[in-house]
C-alpha cells in the first residue's frame, strides 16, 4: 500500500505544512513526493515497489497536461497501454501513475470505467481535481470540504492532519460505532465533516464538489449452464490470479481455512502460510504449510498498535492478529477475502427470516451500551433505517423468485456492509506487504451476482475436486483464540480501565462494561467476535478516543 493525500485550497501548501506527510507515512515511508502549485498540494507516500515510478507523476499529451498520485495496482495495465498507443499517446515510463494519467488525458472522468485494479487515485488537471476509488473499495479515500477548499487523504489521519478539522463525533457516529460498530455505513468516516469516497465512486472539485457513481451491481438473467459457469469462473479466477502475481514480488497465501483458500491454494501454488494461536487445536499440519503462532499475551498487546494504524474501531483480534502475522511475510500475499460472499459461504445465506445486519442483530442487547441521555433517536430505528436502504439498493429481475430476491440483496448487502469491514482490517494492517485479493476481481463478482442459487454453494467443490475432509472442515475464523488465558488478560485490561477516568465513558455505559465482565456476551458481530473480542472491541473504542483525542459534538 501507499498513501496520496493533498488540498486545494489558496496558499496550500502552507497550509498542510509536514502533518499531512507523516500521517500518510504510515502508509509507507521508502518513498516521498509532493507536488506544489499556488491551490494546490499533493503528496504521495511509499514504499519501494517493483513497478513504481516517483510520485506524483506529471504527464503530457498535446495540449493537455495532468499530475497523478495513486495508491494501488492496475492488473491490466498492458492492455491499456496498447490502447492508449493507437491514440498517440507515448508514456514515459509504464508505472500505473503514469497509465492513469494517460488514460485521464485520453478518457476523461469515465477512464476508471475501464481500469481494473485496486486503486484510489488523485488527477490534477489544471483547473479542477478529479479522484477515484476501485468498485470494491479494497483501497481507502478520505475527503473533507469546507471553507477551508477541500481536503483529501488515504487515511482519517491524513485529513485530522489540517488544522481546521476536529476529530468530532456526533449521535450519528456513536450509533455508527455501537449499533453497527465495527461495520459502518458505507461512505460514513464515523467522524464529522469527513466522508470517504464509496465503492466504484468518482468525484470532481471545482468550485465545490461533484461525486458519481461509475459501478454498480447489476441483475441479468444466467443463460449458462452449470458446466459452462463452472468453466467461467475457473477461467475468471485463474486469469485474475495471473495478473495479480504479474505485478511483481513473491507472493504467499496467507490461509484462513475454508473452500476459498483451498481454490487460492490450488490455483496459485505459493507458499502456503496459516494462522494458528497458542494452545488451539489445528488442522494445518499438512505438508508444505507454514504455522504462525500467535501468544495471548502478543495479541492483547498488538490490539492498540492495531487501532492506532486503522484509524477507527475496528475487528479487534482480527485486525491485532493479521498485524502480527503479515510481520512474518513479504512483498505480497493472497487473501480469499471475498469468497464468502460471493460463493455464499456465510450462515446468514440460509436464514429465511433476516429483518436486520445479519452479522449485528443483537440490536437491544448493543443499545444497553449507549450512555444514557447522549442520543436522541431511536438506536433501533437507526439500525432498521440502515438496513432498510441497503437491501433496498439491490439491483432485482422482475422474475427473480423470493429466495432468489433474498440472495441478491444478501450478496449486495454483504459487498457493501461486511466486506468494508474486512477490507479496512485489509488494508490498514498490510505494513509492507501487498495485500491481494483474487475473488474481488469485478469481472467476478459481476458474474457471480447473476448465478443461480442453485448453483453458486457447488461451484468451488467442482472447480476443486477436493477431498472430503477440504468439504466438511469447518472454517477457522482469524480472530478467534481459544486460548482461555487471552480472555483472562483482555478482562484485565477492561477492569483497569472501569478503574480509570477513561474516554470511553464519554459515550458507553460504565454500567453494562461492568455487566459485561461478568456474563458471557452473545456474539457482537458473528462470529468473528465473540466474548474476549467483544471486550476487545471496546478497549479499542477507548484507544482510539484516547490518541485520537475524540470530542463529542
Amino acid at each position: 500500500m501507499s498513501g496520496i493525500g493533498g488540498i486545494i485550497s489558496p496558499n496550500a501548501a502552507g497550509q498542510i505544512g509536514e502533518n499531512m506527510y507523516e500521517a500518510l507515512k504510515e502508509r509507507g515511508a521508502d518513498t516521498h513526493g509532493a507536488y506544489i502549485s499556488k491551490e494546490l498540494c499533493l503528496i504521495h507516500t511509499g514504499y519501494k515497489e517493483p513497478t513504481g515510478g516517483k510520485q506524483p507523476t506529471r504527464a503530457v499529451f498535446g495540449q493537455k497536461a495532468c499530475v497523478v498520485a495513486i495508491d494501488g495496482e492496475l492488473y491490466n495495465s498492458e492492455e491499456l497501454q496498447k490502447e492508449l498507443a493507437k491514440l498517440g499517446h507515448k508514456l514515459a515510463d509504464t508505472s500505473d501513475a503514469a497509465v492513469v494519467a494517460h488514460c485521464y488525458m485520453a478518457w476523461g472522468q469515465s477512464c476508471p470505467e475501464r481500469m481494473n485494479g485496486i486503486f484510489a487515485f488523485a488527477v490534477w488537471d489544471g483547473e479542477g481535481l478529479f479522484f477515484a476509488r476501485d468498485r470494491l473499495g479494497v483501497c481507502p479515500l478520505f475527503y473533507s470540504v469546507g471553507t477551508y477548499g477541500l481536503v483529501f487523504a488515504s487515511n482519517i489521519k491524513g485529513i485530522l492532519a489540517h488544522p481546521q478539522i476536529e476529530p468530532v463525533i456526533g449521535e450519528e457516529g456513536i450509533l455508527e460505532i455501537l449499533m453497527l460498530g465495527p461495520g459502518r455505513s458505507p461512505a460514513n468516516s464515523i467522524f464529522k465533516n469527513i466522508k470517504e469516497l464509496a465503492p466504484g465512486e468518482c468525484a470532481y472539485y471545482k468550485d465545490g464538489l461533484k461525486t458519481n457513481t461509475y459501478w454498480r451491481l447489476s441483475a441479468k438473467t444466467h443463460l449458462d449452464s452449470f458446466a459452462q459457469t463452472v468453466e467461467t469462473v475457473r477461467h475468471l479466477l485463474t486469469d485474475t490470479v495471473k495478473r495479480q502475481a504479474a505485478k511483481g514480488g513473491r507472493v504467499s497465501n496467507l490461509s484462513l481455512g475454508g473452500l476459498g483458500c483451498a481454490a487460492l491454494a490450488n490455483i496459485t501454488r505459493a507458499n502456503n502460510y496459516s494462522i494458528n494461536f497458542v494452545g488451539s487445536q489445528s488442522e494445518d499440519n499438512e505438508q508444505g504449510v507454514t504455522r504462525i503462532i500467535l501468544g495471548s499475551d502478543q495479541l492483547a498487546d498488538a490490539l492498540e498498535t492495531a487501532i492506532l494504524t486503522r484509524g477507527l474501531p475496528g475487528m479487534a483480534d482480527i485486525d491485532a492478529a493479521l498485524l502480527l502475522s503479515l510481520q512474518h511475510l513479504e512483498n505480497a500475499v493472497f487473501l480469499s477475502t471475498g469468497a464468502e460472499e460471493i460463493f455464499g459461504g456465510h450462515p446468514w445465506y440460509q436464514d429465511e427470516e433476516l429483518k436486520t445486519f445479519p452479522w449485528a442483530q443483537n440490536v437491544e442487547y448493543r443499545a444497553k451500551f449507549i450512555k444514557q441521555g447522549i442520543c436522541q433517536a431511536s438506536p433501533q430505528e437507526y439500525v432498521r433505517h440502515r438496513y432498510e436502504r441497503a437491501i433496498q439498493a439491490a439491483s432485482t429481475l422482475y422474475d427473480d423468485d423470493k429466495k432468489e430476491t433474498q440472495i441478491r440483496q444478501l450478496f449486495n448487502l454483504n459487498l457493501g456492509w461486511f466486506l468494508q469491514t474486512q477490507l479496512s482490517s485489509n488494508d490498514s494492517m498490510s505494513v509492507k506487504v501487498r495485500i491481494r485479493t483474487p475473488f474481488l476481481d469485478h469481472r467476478l463478482v459481476e458474474y457471480m451476482y447473476n448465478v443461480p442459487w442453485e448453483m453458486k454453494t457447488g461451484l468451488l467443490r467442482e472447480i476443486l475436486q477436493v477431498s472430503e475432509k477440504t468439504l466438511t472442515r469447518e472454517k477457522n475464523p482469524l480472530a478467534k483464540t481459544q486460548n482461555p488465558g487471552y480472555t483472562r488478560r483482555v478482562q484485565d485490561m477492561l477492569k483497569d480501565v472501569l478503574n480509570q477516568n477513561a474516554p470511553i465513558f464519554e459515550l458507553v455505559s460504565k454500567k453494562a462494561l461492568s455487566e459485561l465482565l461478568e456474563t458471557q456476551t452473545i456474539n457482537w458481530y458473528g462470529q468473528l467476535m465473540a466474548y474476549p473480542q467483544t471486550i476487545a472491541y471496546f478497549l479499542q473504542i477507548n484507544s482510539w478516543m484516547e490518541n485520537y483525542k475524540v470530542k463529542l459534538g
